[in-house]
């Protein structure tokens, strides 16, 4: 897993008549690089880097295998976790069992296989030095698209708005791949929707479609939509070894049970007095609400009443996720106290960030 071998130019008839064949004729983290119009420049797609999330990989497939034009300047389309994603039942797992999260990679040490991976990928990047990166994802959970930056700048809400209207700015550092923007290469998360969505696969191959086609990503142009913009979410984490269930009532089984329809919350407000689920004392001690600086601020945003979890304060949550394997290994759902004025848009400058 761990090099990044290398395809030029693929033509349609070489990538397989399904993204299944597509990614068994890979077998392993791939770049193909199809050329653009505009050779002096060039952009990154990066799709798979969780191997349950295909709207990107699907995407890529469709249009590498259609009657394609040109791109508008040289671009590298990157496949990373093949092997997860072939293991079956397909698509199914984020990371092979006993393997770190491969989107946690992206600092060091890159010392296992994921890590070297991920520093394969890097060494390209920094050699070639695109102007503008995508990571295509799909949400743990249901709910609509979203962009997540490192920055609020022109560059980056274009390259949001070529997919989504809703972007998340955050000072959260986990190892993503977007984080590249520190390094001056504008880079954003593309969530697209939940992963068994045809909509979130839609949204992923027209958004690919602009990406690809737009000689100039970064010229002033009017949205579509208005950009919604929410800055600095926490992460809402579950102490190891915590029970985790969803239901309509308590269960005997469970430390804390959420609600079933909980995914209906992703992007909704909630106030105080809406319920998540039902927790006992010992089990909320072990939750952690986590921001950028470590600090535990758990009591400021939720809390327990007869039994019953609740917010502290009004919130919007969103990556809301259903999948108990997801939200122990990482996190539960990401949220923002919901008193946020609408963020006005930076004046342009000639920094990414």
């Amino acid at each position: 897993m761990s090099e990044l071998k290398i395809w030029y130019d693929p033509q349609p008839r070489e990538v397989g008549g399904s993204v299944i064949e597509f990614l068994q004729l890979l077998r392993e983290p791939t770049c193909l690089l199809v050329p653009g119009r505009d050779g002096s420049r060039c952009r990154f797609v990066v799709t798979l880097l969780h191997g349950n999330e295909p709207s990107g990989v699907m995407a890529l497939h469709r249009w590498l295998s259609g009657e394609r034009e040109a791109p508008a300047v040289d671009t590298y389309c990157v496949v990373m976790n093949v092997a997860a994603a072939l293991a079956e039942p397909l698509f199914s797992y984020r990371q092979l069992p006993g393997l770190r999260d491969l989107n946690r990679c992206f600092r060091p040490p890159y010392d296992d296989d994921p890590g070297a991976c991920a520093g394969s990928l890097l060494q390209l990047i920094h050699r070639v030095q695109p102007e503008a990166l995508i990571d295509i994802h799909n949400t743990s959970g249901m709910g609509p698209s979203f962009g997540v930056a490192v920055f609020f700048d022109q560059k980056h809400d274009a390259l949001v708005s070529l997919f989504s209207e809703r972007l998340i700015v955050t000072d959260l550092r986990l190892g993503a791949l977007m984080e590249l923007s520190e390094l001056e290469v504008p880079s954003v998360t593309i969530e697209c929707g939940g992963a068994g969505d045809a909509a979130a696969h839609a949204l992923a191959y027209e958004g690919l479609l602009r990406f690809v086609g737009e000689r100039d990503l970064f010229r002033p142009r009017q949205h579509d939509w208005p950009i919604e913009v929410l800055h600095n979410p926490v992460r809402l984490e579950l102490g190891k070894g915590l029970r985790l269930r969803y239901g309509d009532a308590p269960r005997a089984d469970a430390d804390l049970c959420l609600r079933v329809d909980i995914e209906k919350f992703n992007f909704g407000e909630i106030e105080r007095d809406c319920a998540l689920g039902w927790i006992s004392g010992p089990a909320f001690e072990r939750l952690t609400v986590v921001d950028s600086t470590g600090r535990n601020l758990r009591d400021d945003y939720l809390r327990v009443e007869a039994g019953r979890l609740f917010p502290a304060t009004r919130l919007k949550l969103f990556m809301i996720t259903a999948n108990p394997a997801i939200a122990l290994s990482d996190c539960l759902l990401y949220a923002v106290r919901w008193n946020q004025a609408p963020a006005a848009m930076p004046a342009p400058s000639g920094a990414s960030g």
